[in-house]
């Protein structure tokens, strides 16, 4: 086999094969994702892989443009395989919001493709979950999608101490920068959700003129980032960094390389001294929503318009109560979502065991995206996540069911003249069990045997003895149990023992 051949044969980095036992994982979540949208009353949508450029060009920001798998077609039309879901809802919504009531409560899992650089929880080509609420701007909607997101990262397997949600308020936000007379919002909006990129790239190349090889700068860069975005004030996992002699000098110093590298991000971008300072000490705010909103009252100048966004995050936590989720959410001013169309309140979730630094959902409220394309002014709010991330949690945690094969039922002929026969036995059981049949002519032996391979519970052999009385054999294939049934009973006899 020649080396191009070999190459080929590998796949494309970043794009994934999903044999039988690896798609029953990732499929389980996927099914979780369906039935909780179900139960919250949600719908199904679905769109194109392909948009036009501009589209994403125009809405989702030039940061993730970036990002895309970009192509023409025949027509020399600028098309994009979607690297996000929402520009397409909101295409989806000014054609034609006007055919349901409102709110709308619609939810889709599409493939979602982005030429990113992968990582561990990072591929290039991932099913996302999106859930949205269209047509109500009240905080309730914002706790509804925190908490139907919640339910589907409970189920997939995590307890409510392995993750959080973290909450901000883009509104707050800009309307601080806006109190300090910041002038480029946008950009500074950016280099707050950066904040741990900026360390992450300090540490790095530290670690390069230490003559750290780059990748394993890259990794042990990552470690330290993963650490401090899920233990700020290095906590519960200090250890984790004290491991590593190469990262464990940055414990102590890591707040002030923090400090050094954030402010240096704002002063680039045209802030004094005095506007760094305070907006510094602004993103540093976090913690429940109580103490939050108290630090931001005692220890940040707050203007009218600031404090009415305040009030509203503050309304957030009643309905965060009232949704039975507020354990597990803290308020924390540095979460504001790079995205240029989020408008108002923000999340983001994130597992609290050290296992993965990206965020396992992202969302928040954008009550603009469908006025700008021309659907009049709908209010919005959404969240989307990944499949990667939160099946990387499961998978290290140990929290992912051993693979089963999907018949609990295997049908075995023991003679070419009881095949139909067979084959009749086959329908009838299909009708209430997942059912396995090979009318290949195979003995008795090799028949078990493959039963047995596939891990599959019950065997229903057919043989000429016992079909002279109209009997079956089932066995059990685990306890060895066997038993002669009459094939009128044999589905109320498989009943009694699969659940």
């Amino acid at each position: 086999m020649d080396s191009e051949l070999k190459e080929i044969l590998k796949g494309i980095k970043g794009f994934r094969d999903f044999y039988p036992e690896d798609f029953a994982e990732i499929n389980k979540i996927l099914n979780i994702m369906h039935d909780v949208s179900t139960k919250f009353g949600f719908e199904e949508y679905e769109g194109p892989s392909l948009e036009y450029a501009k589209l994403i060009e125009y809405k989702s920001g030039q940061d993730l443009y970036e990002e895309v798998y970009s192509l023409e077609d025949r027509e020399q039309r600028r098309l994009v395989l979607r690297p996000e879901q929402t520009p397409t809802l909101a295409r989806l919504i000014a054609n034609q919001h006007q055919r349901y009531p409102k709110p709308m409560r619609w939810y889709s899992i599409p493939r979602i493709f982005r030429d990113e650089t992968p990582q561990r929880g990072r591929v290039k080509e991932h099913f996302q979950f999106n859930a949205d609420i269209i047509g109500v701007d009240h905080v309730g909607a914002d706790a509804e999608i925190i908490a139907l997101t919640t339910q589907v990262i409970k189920r997939a397997g995590l307890k409510k101490d392995e993750f959080v949600c973290t909450i901000n308020s883009r509104e707050l936000v800009q309307n601080y920068l806006n109190h300090l007379g910041v002038e480029n919002v946008p950009d500074v909006i950016r280099a707050i959700d950066s904040r741990e990129k900026h360390v992450q790239s300090y540490i790095k190349q530290d670690l390069i003129n230490k003559k750290i090889p780059k990748e394993t700068a890259e990794e042990l860069s990552m470690i330290v980032r993963t650490v401090w975005m899920q233990d700020p004030k290095l906590e519960r996992f200090s250890s984790i960094l004290q491991k590593d002699s190469n990262i464990a000098p940055y414990v102590e110093s890591l707040q002030e390389i923090a400090e050094n590298e954030i402010k240096k991000s704002f002063k680039k971008l045209g802030l004094t001294d005095l506007q760094s300072d305070q907006l510094y000490a602004f993103s540093n705010i976090r913690g429940s929503p109580e103490t939050f909103a108290k630090q931001m009252q005692n220890e940040i100048e707050l203007d009218e318009a600031t404090q009415e966004s305040l009030d509203k995050m503050n309304e957030l936590a009643i309905h965060l109560k009232m949704f039975g989720v507020i354990d597990t959410c803290i308020y924390d001013a540095s979460i504001a979502r790079g995205l240029d169309y989020y408008t108002g309140i923000v999340f983001e979730f994130y597992d609290t065991t050290g296992s993965v630094v990206r965020a396992i959902a992202g969302g928040g409220r954008y009550d603009q995206l469908v006025e700008n394309f021309g659907g009049g002014k709908i209010p919005c709010t959404g969240i989307g996540l990944g499949e990667t991330v939160l099946y990387s949690i499961l998978k290290e945690q140990g929290k992912l069911e051993k693979y089963k094969h999907p018949a609990m039922v295997y049908v075995a002929p023991m003679a070419e003249d009881v095949i139909s026969i067979a084959a009749e036995i086959v329908s009838t059981l299909r009708e209430n069990f997942t059912t396995l049949f090979n009318p290949f002519g195979w003995n008795r032996k090799k028949q078990l045997q493959d039963a047995v391979i596939r891990n599959i519970p019950y065997i229903v052999i057919v043989g000429k003895r016992d079909l002279e009385n109209k009997n079956v054999t089932l066995k059990n294939l685990e306890t060895r149990e066997e038993l002669i049934v009459p094939i009128s009973d044999l589905t109320k006899e498989l009943k009694k023992r699969i659940s």
